[in-house]
Formats: C-alpha cells, structure tokens, sequence
C-alpha cells in the first residue's frame, strides 16, 4: 500500500504534462551582394627618440602633418578617428654577464610611438590619391583598406527576406 501511496503524485503529475509535439527546426539562408560605396584604411606614424618626449613630440607632429593632409584631401573631421596609440621603450640586448655569470638585463636606449587614425573615404575615386598624400606626408603605417556600405540596412533587410524565403520553401517541402 505504502508503494501505491507513493506512486500517486508521479501518476498525477504525468497526467498534468501534455504529450511531446515534435518540432522541426528549418533554417533559411539569404545573401545579397553590393558594391562597396566608400573605403575604410587605417595609415599612421611610427616615431623613435632618445628620450618618450623626443619620440611623442616627433609623432604628434607627424601626426598633425598627416591629419591636416587628409583634410586637404576631402576627408571631414567626422571620418578621422584614432585607433591605435602606443609608447614602448626600444631595448638593447647584450651577452655582457655579471660577476655570477648572469646575463644582464637589456637597456633601454630611446623610444618608440606609435599612433594610428582609422580614415573613412566616402568618395571611392579619390582613395589612390588620399593613400599617396599619406604616405607623402609621413604616414609610415598603413594597416590595410578595406571596403563598405554606407547604410547596409537595405541589403540587410533583402538578405533576411531571401533567408526567410528559402526557410519557407524548405518548411513547405516537410509540411
């Protein structure tokens, strides 16, 4: 009787649960391909120095040399955004040992800045010019071009609705 008593809220329970439905999951995929309509790059300056002053002091001027370039160029203040900016101390290694015959620690001698600016092109036909009057004026670092959409909403949205279309034809050849 005790084992009956006990087996009753599980009967209970079980009859309170609805029977499993089967699901099926069905994944769409869209794809939408536009031309690019402006030009990310990233261009900047590497400067050494003596002494951190020396080489920030030569790197902020470098760098106003680039910045205002790219102004002249046509590229807003908007477009212009730092993204990189690093001082590291530039080291010498030696196989000098002391008394205990321990190699010494390496020495600083001078230091290094560097500082880079993420550079949106919005009209494409000047991009060859923007890079030249970079590297013209001193940009000694450029990371890489890469291209983009303005706005992509619009392609977003196509391509969701080509996924959800292909989702669709797929969930109907299973229906």
């Amino acid at each position: 009787m005790r084992l009956a008593i006990a087996l009753a809220p599980l009967a209970l329970l079980a009859a309170a649960i609805p029977a499993f439905a089967g699901t099926i999951t069905i994944e769409g995929r869209g794809e939408v391909r536009a031309a690019p309509d402006m030009a990310l790059i990233n261009s900047g300056v590497t400067t050494q120095g003596a002494t951190a002053r020396e080489a920030l002091d030569a790197n902020t001027a470098a760098m106003a040399d680039l910045i205002a370039a790219l102004k002249e160029a046509g590229i807003e203040t908007r477009d212009i955004q730092t993204s990189g900016f690093s001082v590291n101390p530039n080291y010498v290694y030696s196989d000098a040992r002391d008394a205990n015959g321990y190699q010494l620690p390496p020495k600083i001698n001078g230091y290094q800045v560097y500082n880079t600016v993420n550079v949106r092109i919005r009209k494409l036909d000047t991009l060859g010019a923007v890079l030249d009057k970079a590297v013209t004026v001193g940009a000694n670092t450029i990371n890489g071009v890469s291209f983009s959409v303005t706005d992509p909403t619009e392609l977003y949205n196509e391509a969701r609705k080509a996924a959800f279309a292909d989702a669709r034809s797929k969930a109907e050849l299973y229906a």
